[in-house]
């Protein structure tokens, strides 16, 4: 596979620039960061608002940029060698803090940290297909938010999604040659991709009977988007052409920016929706990354367990005790860095299951 060359989320909170979740380098005392994916402040949302609000990312940002050109292998992190039956179209979260607002793509220093969550994250789908993952120039964490407002109405934010679905359509009419694919993502990454599929699957039955699953990890998905991209959120371990989604948190915190009200959400051990208990035996292997560079410091076995919070729609779990792990700048127990992380070998299992499903179909 070729190879170009995280990491925060998109976090709602005051009005006001905050650095949150540098991904830096990690060591094995300081266990490392998985999804280290920073993302930029925003008003907090109220009860009633949805994750994302009018304008869609469809519009053109209020700045003149000039569109990637994806038919230039440059703008991709990877473009695989085909040698199986179903694809993944990927996309990375927040990895850029650059000044301007808005990740440079033809940085070097910048490429590399892409590639680093690259393999914190998407080499969970390598297993069992081809992963195509897009550069696209995303919102980082100093874009500027002192007019206040959500950070999906940014220009910022709608041009990184604008790429996102430039990339998609490229993907679709020249690279994917009619196979089955997967979308996934993580953070600002899931925020693009629901952005995408509202988009783009709502009104086009061909699409979505092509999609295996979407992956959309790490943000919350509602009802409302789910009903504009015309998909149904997972109910369990092998229904295909439906979303899955959870944020992950310990049992008690009170919760991140990145879970609102309204969030689905699944439990990665037992791939289920209600609160069903799944014991850490259930975990069939963590593996901490140094999301930055991309370097696999340890794997564990049986890590940790996973519940549903019927409440709050918030995957939680207990870590082992003494673990300290670095969450960067959120609440106690928000585990968003770790949400590929601490159910790599479940998610790696469960991509197989629902393709061997799809193809049974």
């Amino acid at each position: 596979m070729k190879k170009q060359s995280f990491t925060w989320i998109c976090v709602t909170a005051l009005v006001g620039i905050c650095a949150i979740l540098a991904c830096g380098c990690v060591h094995e005392d300081t266990p490392a960061t998985p999804d280290g994916d920073a993302t930029t402040p925003t008003a907090t949302p109220t009860a009633t608002e949805p994750p994302f609000v009018e304008p869609t990312a469809t519009e053109s940002p209020a700045t003149d940029v000039e569109p990637l050109d994806y038919a230039d292998e440059y703008n991709w992190l990877t473009l695989p060698s085909i040698d199986k039956a179903v694809d993944v179209f990927y996309v990375y979260p927040t990895v850029s803090a650059n000044v301007t607002g808005v990740m440079d793509i033809t940085s070097a220093d910048e490429r590399a940290l892409a590639e680093g969550i690259y393999q914190a994250q998407a080499t969970v789908y390598e297993k069992n297909a081809n992963v195509f993952a897009p550069y696209y120039r995303q919102m980082t964490t100093n874009v500027d938010m002192s007019a206040g407002g959500l950070a999906t109405d940014t220009p910022e934010f709608k041009q990184g999604a604008v790429d996102v679905q430039d990339a998609f359509d490229y993907y679709i009419d020249n690279l994917n040659e009619g196979r089955p694919f997967i979308i996934a993502g993580h953070s600002q990454g899931t925020m693009a991709l629901i952005e995408l599929i509202k988009n783009r699957f709502g009104d086009d039955e061909a699409l979505r009977n092509r999609m295996v699953a979407a992956y959309l990890i790490g943000y919350t998905v509602t009802d409302a988007d789910l009903a504009a991209a015309n998909l149904a959120a997972a109910e369990c371990a092998d229904d295909t052409g439906v979303v899955i989604t959870y944020n992950t948190q310990s049992p008690t915190s009170v919760g991140g920016p990145m879970l609102m009200e309204g969030a689905h959400c699944i439990n990665p051990l037992n791939w289920k929706t209600d609160d069903t208990y799944a014991p850490a035996t259930e975990n069939l292997g963590a593996r901490i990354y140094n999301d930055s560079t991309g370097e696999l410091l340890r794997e564990v076995d049986n890590y940790c367990d996973a519940q549903i919070n019927l409440t709050s729609g918030a995957l939680t779990t207990t870590i082992p005790e003494g673990e300290d792990l670095d969450i960067g700048a959120y609440p106690e127990g928000v585990y968003h860095r770790y949400d590929y992380a601490f159910w790599y070998r479940n998610l790696e299992e469960n991509v197989g299951v629902r393709i061997q499903a799809f193809s049974e179909k």
